[in-house]
C-alpha cells in the first residue's frame, strides 16, 4: 500500500488571464471544493488562498488568488502546480480511495490466486483501470464494482473477479 505523499497536485496554472491577477487553471483529479473561496493551497513553497473561482469554459477554471493583484504577478504562477497538503485532504466516501492508497496493493482473484501487485492507476473516460504486474505479465483490471470486489488497505490486499476472457491462467 502506498504512503501518502506530502502534497497532492490539485491543478496546473496554464496562464494569466486579464489584468486583475486571475489565472486559468486546469484541475487535476476529482476533489470537490478544492478551489472554493477560502481554500488554502500551495504554489511551490508558498501557501496561497483562493479569493474566488469560476468556470472558464470546459474543464478550466479562472481563479483569483489573494495577493496576486495584477497580470505580472499572475504570470509568475504560469506553469506551476497548485497542491493540497495530504493532511488537509478531505475524507472520501466509503469505497472510494486515493490513487496513492492503491499503489502497491497485492491483488488476488476471488479463488485466492495471486494476480500480482497494483503498479499504476490509468485514467480513462469511462472508468479507471488498474495495471497489475504479476508472474504472468501485466493484467488490466477495470476499476468497477463488478470486478473489484474488495479493497482492504490495512491488509494491503485487493480482491478481483475478472470476466472469464480476462482471467489470469
Amino acid at each position: 500500500m502506498g504512503k501518502a505523499p506530502a502534497t497532492i497536485r490539485a491543478g496546473f496554472v496554464r496562464r494569466a488571464v486579464g489584468l486583475a491577477g486571475e489565472v486559468e487553471v486546469e484541475p487535476l483529479g476529482a476533489t470537490p471544493g478544492r478551489f472554493a473561496p477560502g481554500s488554502v493551497l500551495r504554489a511551490g513553497n508558498t501557501r496561497v488562498e483562493i479569493e474566488h473561482s469560476h468556470e472558464a469554459g470546459g474543464v478550466l477554471l479562472r481563479l483569483k488568488i489573494a495577493g496576486v493583484d495584477d497580470r505580472d504577478a499572475a504570470e509568475q504562477l504560469r506553469g506551476s502546480y497548485l497542491e493540497i497538503e495530504s493532511a488537509e485532504l478531505p475524507a472520501l466516501p466509503e469505497g472510494a480511495f486515493y490513487e496513492w492508497q492503491l499503489i502497491g496493493l497485492q491483488v488476488y482473484d476471488v479463488g485466492g490466486r495471486k494476480v500480482g501487485r497494483l503498479e499504476e492507476v490509468l485514467e480513462y473516460p469511462a472508468n479507471d483501470v488498474y495495471l497489475v504486474e504479476g508472474q504472468g505479465g501485466q493484467v488490466l483490471v477495470p476499476a468497477i464494482r463488478e470486478v473489484v470486489r474488495k479493497v482492504d488497505l490495512e491488509a494491503g490486499r485487493m480482491e478481483i473477479d475478472l470476466p472469464a476472457e480476462e482471467e489470469v491462467r
